[in-house]
């Protein structure tokens, strides 16, 4: 892909199982291979800086300037930016996340003249990662669940057999009678809840 200025370098790029590309000091892209244009969804355009993507994102989701991407940082600091996380927008809306390590390059005499960009898709990974710390708290959640019923169980069954005693007094009035019913009305609210608690941390 591209036209570089040294054919052996660019069909390295090329052969690489990776995706990756390179530019001048300025940042122009100036290589890539067709690893970068699949993941990028797009082949970039003359004169493009730093990235191929259509939006380059942080790890977060916040839209970062191409001016921040690790590349750039790598020109404008000479070191290499190592295993940065990134997301990469493709032109269809679809996000990949992916870990970017730049690294500076230099001619035989010491001197700048650009940078090289690997790409890893590690989307599959974080779907994976992101699962398990959703089953986790969930784990987590069916525990308190589990424990707030065991709990309030107990409690329930001593304020029922408390109302069935007065419920059993002739000498109740009408109206204390109509709150004991009001009562029982709460009391199997509470035990339902109770119950799917317990449901769900058995489903959990």
């Amino acid at each position: 892909m591209s036209h570089p200025a040294n054919p052996f370098q660019g069909q390295l790029l090329e052969h690489l199982p990776v995706a990756c590309c390179s530019c001048d000091i300025a940042g122009t892209i100036r290589e890539f291979n067709h690893h970068a244009v699949e993941l990028w969804g797009i082949g970039p355009k003359p004169g493009t800086r730093f990235n191929g993507a259509v939006r380059l994102l942080d790890a977060k989701g916040k839209l970062l300037p191409q001016e921040q991407s690790p590349v750039a940082c790598a020109l404008r600091t000479r070191r290499p930016q190592r295993n940065t996380e990134l997301m990469i927008e493709r032109p269809d809306g679809r996000r990949i996340t992916v870990l970017s390590n730049a690294a500076p390059l230099f001619d035989s005499d010491g001197n700048l003249v650009g940078a090289l960009e690997v790409f890893h898709d590690i989307t599959e990974r974080r779907y994976v990662e992101d699962a398990r710390r959703v089953a986790d708290r969930l784990a987590a959640s069916a525990r308190v669940a589990s424990q707030v019923a065991q709990q309030i169980k107990e409690p329930l069954v001593s304020v029922t057999s408390l109302l069935d005693i007065l419920r059993q007094d002739a000498n109740l009035s009408a109206e204390a009678r109509s709150y004991t019913e009001l009562i029982q009305q709460e009391l199997s609210r509470f035990d339902r809840i109770a119950k799917e608690m317990i449901h769900l941390s058995i489903a959990a």
